[in-house]
C-alpha cells in the first residue's frame, strides 16, 4: 500500500480484461481508491464533462489506450484539447497505454502536453506505484 493524494482514475480501455486487471492492481496499491471506466473516447469524454467539477487537482489520473473503436485515443486527445478548458485538463494527470511498443507511439504521446507518460500494457502494480510516486505523491 502506497501512501498517496490519488484518489481517482479513470481507465479508458475497451477490452474488459485490461480494466478488470489494471482495478486489481491499482485497489492493490491504493485500496480505498474510486475507479471508474469507459470503452472509448466518447465515453471518456461524456464521463469527464459530467465529473469535472467533482474533479480535484492532483488527485485524478485518466489511464488512456489508444487503440479502441468509435474513437481511439489519439482522437480523445484532440477532443479533450477542445472541450476542455486548460485549467481543466490541468487537474488531470494523464497517462497513454498502448499494447504495441514504439519510439513513434511514445514521441506522439509525449509530444501532447496534456500527457504525462506513456506506458505499455500490460501495466502492474509496480507500473502504478511509479505513477503514483512520480504524479501523486503524498506531501
Amino acid at each position: 500500500m502506497v501512501h498517496t493524494n490519488l484518489k481517482w482514475v479513470l481507465l479508458v480501455d475497451d477490452d474488459g480484461t485490461t480494466n478488470m486487471l489494471n482495478t486489481l492492481f491499482l485497489k492493490r496499491v491504493v485500496p480505498d481508491i474510486k475507479i471508474d471506466t469507459a470503452v472509448n473516447g466518447h465515453r471518456a469524454l461524456d464521463f469527464l464533462d459530467s465529473h469535472m467539477d467533482e474533479i480535484e487537482p492532483g488527485t485524478f489520473l485518466l489511464v488512456l489506450d489508444i487503440e479502441m473503436p468509435l474513437m481511439n485515443g489519439w482522437e480523445f486527445l484532440e477532443a479533450y484539447n477542445i472541450l476542455f478548458k486548460k485549467e481543466e485538463r490541468e487537474k488531470i494527470a494523464l497517462t497513454v497505454l498502448t499494447a504495441k511498443p514504439s519510439e513513434e507511439v511514445k514521441y506522439r504521446a509525449l509530444a501532447n502536453a496534456n500527457v504525462k507518460d506513456c506506458l505499455y500494457k500490460p501495466l502492474s502494480d509496480i507500473n502504478f506505484k511509479k505513477i503514483i510516486k512520480t504524479f501523486f505523491p503524498d506531501e
